[in-house]
């Protein structure tokens, strides 16, 4: 059979080719000019590999945008989880997460407390398949296979492992997706895209990351000479040592995330993770993978979206959950204090669940001090000086109505220095702050959950768990000085050999949280699979949701987008709510009461 574009996304893929719609500043001609065209031979649903064959049109179209390949890399990486990040994940994961509070008010009533929105969920899901699939890992992947596939051995095999990372954000924001066809470049027939399960979304993950590792081996890597994507790759500049860890350790955070559903999997994906014969895991801070602003190397390039919002009046604050975090992980003697009839209910409903929140009580956590501003004036916040009140830092509860710039006087906002680029370790956030999709302190938690579950590695797990916790605080540039008191005192530490192992787990999950910030799609992920950390919250005073999602419960997933309905409903899973759980989400966070559920993550 011979077919060409799926008709939902060949409009905008060939007005992306003809028009170039990304952001391009750097560039003086569209990298994606002229369109090649798109015709293949035959071409199976199943698989991951090429296995079709282009016309020689076809081919020499590709030729003729070769010398754009890096270009595309470049924009391919850059854009990733980014494109629209306010829209597509700020006002939806990053809020699901608990990490960023909503601070404007005409956003009350929506996504923020569930109320589906369809342009939102639409660019999300447009970004994912018309452009970074379509537009991006279709045309890198066919010119190195049809064009020259010894010399772009690497950037095949590169550029395979960031789809990997770009996929699983997709399944695990919707569940089912399509992925036949589009994963080996290709599109499918006209008649519209087939959704795989989750399960077997997972499947294609694992089998593209196992093929990519095992491809990047020094020994498998081709002797002539290599592509080199250079200053095109901002995320590890070509570096192939670095692309082989930050793929293990994402093997790794995959097995992790179906360990409850599917512990067989997990133990063995999780042990090939581990394998130094295939590259190890992250070894430092520096194979972050990261996105960088190109405000840091282009004159007038894009800004750090957080700095951003702030300048737009505070649009974010800290979140109830995240103060709570920071209050409530180290005191003296690593010892909770038991009489807590002072502290903060977490709900009406659970209000046997109580958190301290006064730093007076606690050994703050460090990172607080540089991610948030204490509540104070905007207007004596956002200028060279920053004029910080004295109060104690304040989180926002999600669907609380009263909000606004004025609110700075009784939320923090974030940290942020719009009048410098300086990276100053006492202000984090400017508009040249990079921002870290995966760390290596996220690669020493799940370390020690994996030997917290199957005794993968050599360290043991409350080594591992303190690592986390002080590679945190290095990233963050925070010294010994300042947060060894606070990781001396964490009661989990203090207390570690009397946890159970679902303790423990609670342990690693909730610093882990912590670490993640701000990457809100790792976040709630994290959330639904371990129902961790604890303080997590319903919005309050009930969602939006119009009774999709119960007032006591958490959302589960993003809704798929009116237009699949419209045009792909013969294949979209009936399915459709925002309280249907995903595969590997094998429990509610909260019971039909409201009431937090202690979690058994080791069924």
């Amino acid at each position: 059979m011979k077919f060409n574009l799926y008709k939902s996304v060949a409009t905008c893929a060939l007005m992306v080719l003809a028009t170039g719609c990304h952001d391009f500043e750097e560039l003086n001609t569209n990298p994606y000019a002229p369109i090649y065209d798109p015709t293949m031979g035959e071409v199976s649903a199943d698989g991951i590999d090429i296995d079709y064959e282009l016309t020689p049109s076809a081919i020499q179209s590709l030729r003729s945008i070769e010398g754009a390949l890096g270009q595309t890399f470049a924009n391919f990486t850059y854009e990733g989880p980014y494109n629209d990040y306010q829209i597509t994940t700020n006002l939806t994961h990053d809020i699901y997460a608990g990490y960023w509070g909503n601070n404007v008010s005409g956003f009350v009533q929506n996504s923020p407390t569930y109320s589906y929105n369809d342009g939102w969920s639409a660019a999300r899901w447009r970004h994912f398949y018309d452009d970074r699939t379509v537009g991006e890992y279709s045309q890198i992947i066919k010119i190195c296979h049809f064009v020259n596939p010894k010399y772009y051995h690497t950037i095949y095999n590169i550029t395979r492992i960031y789809y990997a990372f770009l996929l699983s954000m997709q399944t695990d924001t919707y569940g089912d997706v399509p992925v036949k066809y589009y994963i080996k470049g290709a599109l499918p027939p006209v008649t519209g895209a087939v959704y795989s399960k989750q399960e077997e979304v997972y499947d294609y993950l694992f089998k593209v990351l196992d093929q990519a590792i095992t491809n990047l081996r020094p020994e498998n890597i081709p002797a002539t000479q290599q592509f080199l994507l250079a200053d095109n790759d901002k995320c590890f500049k070509g570096d192939v040592d670095k692309w082989r860890r930050f793929a293990n350790t994402l093997r790794l955070r995959l097995a992790l995330r179906v360990s409850n559903v599917n512990p067989q999997l997990a133990q063995a994906q999780a042990t090939a993770a581990f394998d130094e014969a295939n590259g190890g895991l992250m070894k430092s801070n520096e194979d972050n993978m990261k996105q960088t602003p190109k405000r840091q190397y282009i004159a007038g390039g894009n800004e750090n979206i957080f700095a951003l919002l702030f300048n737009w009046g505070a649009n974010v604050v800290l979140t109830k959950e995240m103060e709570w975090a920071y209050k409530n992980q180290s005191f003296a003697g690593g010892v909770e204090p038991t009489d807590k009839s002072q502290w903060e209910a977490k709900s009406e409903k659970n209000s046997e669940l109580r958190f301290n929140n006064k730093s007076e009580n606690c050994i703050l956590d460090p990172r607080c001090e540089i991610l948030w501003f204490r509540p104070t004036e905007f207007d004596k916040l956002n200028k060279a000086l920053p004029e910080e009140s004295t109060k104690d830092f304040n989180g926002v509860r999600n669907g609380v109505s009263t909000l606004g710039q004025s609110q700075t006087k009784v939320y923090s906002p974030n940290r942020c220095s719009t009048t410098s680029d300086y990276m100053n370790p006492e202000i984090w956030w400017n508009y040249a702050r990079e921002i870290v999709w995966m760390g290596y302190a996220e690669a020493l938690f799940l370390q020690a959950e994996a030997n917290l579950r199957w005794g993968l590695g050599d360290e043991d797990v409350q080594n591992l768990y303190k690592k986390g916790v002080e590679a945190s605080m290095n990233y963050y540039g925070i010294l010994p000085a300042k947060y060894t008191n606070y990781i001396n005192n964490l009661v989990a530490l203090h207390n570690w050999s009397n946890l159970s192992d679902e303790e423990k787990l609670e342990a690693i999950i909730t610093q882990k949280w912590i670490a993640v910030f701000p990457n809100g799609n790792e976040g709630w992920a994290e959330v639904r699979r371990t129902n961790y950390p604890r303080y997590i919250l319903t919005p309050e005073g009930g969602n939006n949701s119009g009774s999709e999602i119960a007032n006591e419960q958490l959302i589960s997933r993003v809704k798929y987008p009116n237009s699949e309905g419209s045009i792909n409903s013969a294949n979209m899973p009936k399915d459709n709510s925002q309280n249907t759980r995903v595969w590997w989400d094998t429990d509610y966070t909260m019971n039909n009461n409201g009431k937090w559920i202690q979690p058994n993550n080791f069924k």
